[in-house]
């Protein structure tokens, strides 16, 4: 280095005097991207498009077919096979036949059904998952749609406001994590109900298979999700010793499973619809004969 020209060592984040002549950038000062004004207009080439899309009319879709079940087409939501029990995952836990809490006994509206009663548990769950929130707004609020797009002049004037009015709901998720786990443990006791038969004897069915699938996907969803991962490791500076060692390894695990979390989103919630669509399909008449399939094991 010559002589004449001093060595300077910067830190990252603490500015030093630049060369003469020379403009630096510090650490965590903004770079503002060259978005192109005006709602949907960008530069990118791709079909940026297309996935927003898919997300909105699937979960358009979501929210037409379960208020039509729950409002307009409430009956058929299970079946009996030779003892078994097959119930939809709409419907499931259907607590109208608990005595447990008396309901049972229970003569409510003629509107009021299972659905109605506990839907509002996996509903609250999956509204406010991070990762529902982040399809949500993009899908419905254009904010904004995609990477590098720009979105509607009144997502700008209002700006960000954080988690407050309405969507102060979403502070509830944790809470509605909860709730998830008892439902998750209802489901699979649904999937013993599959397999036992009349005269003590115990096999499965299509049925035993489409209930195991949805409570399955619906458990990977929940063990995925983002509040169950900080639950589990986070708030602690490390993870050496005792119960925070646990607690490390039960946060990598998670981990794992949190990389797949929008997979886990998706696929249990096209199952609820597949496992009610089949319920309803076998109660109109149709696959009756691969639905009475089933297998005696003792």
């Amino acid at each position: 280095m010559p002589n004449n020209q001093p060595q300077r060592l910067c830190a990252i984040g603490i500015e030093c005097s630049p060369p003469q002549g020379k403009a630096v950038r510090t650490l965590g000062e903004g770079i503002k991207l060259p978005v192109i004004n005006g709602l949907g207009r960008t530069d990118r080439v791709d079909k940026w498009w297309a996935q927003p899309l898919a997300m909105g009319f699937a979960l358009t879709f979501a929210l037409i077919y379960t208020f039509w079940r729950l409002f307009l087409h409430d009956t058929g939501i299970s079946y009996d096979l030779d003892g078994s029990t097959v119930m939809s995952p709409i419907f499931s836990p259907n607590i109208l036949e608990w005595d447990l809490f008396g309901l049972s006994a229970w003569e409510h509206p003629h509107w009021v059904n299972a659905a109605i009663l506990v839907l509002w548990i996996p509903f609250g769950f999956r509204g406010t998952c991070y990762y529902m929130r982040r399809v949500y707004y993009r899908t419905f609020f254009a904010s904004p749609t995609a990477c590098w797009v720009d979105e509607p002049d009144i997502n700008k004037k209002l700006g960000y406001k954080g988690e407050k009015r309405v969507f102060i709901l979403n502070n509830l998720h944790r809470y509605f994590l909860y709730a998830a786990m008892i439902i998750i443990a209802i489901k699979w006791w649904d999937v013993t109900h599959t397999l036992t038969f009349e005269d003590g004897q115990y096999g499965f069915s299509i049925g035993t298979f489409i209930m195991a699938i949805e409570a399955f996907l619906l458990t990977m969803y929940v063990t995925s999700c983002h509040a169950l991962r900080h639950l589990a490791g986070g708030a602690l500076d490390r993870w050496t010793t005792g119960i925070s060692r646990i607690r490390g390894r039960i946060f990598d695990k998670l981990s794992i499973a949190n990389r797949s979390h929008g997979f886990w989103f998706w696929t249990s919630l096209a199952f609820v619809f597949v496992g009610d669509l089949w319920v309803l399909a076998y109660n109109e008449g149709y696959f009756t004969g691969l639905a009475e399939w089933n297998l005696i094991l003792f």
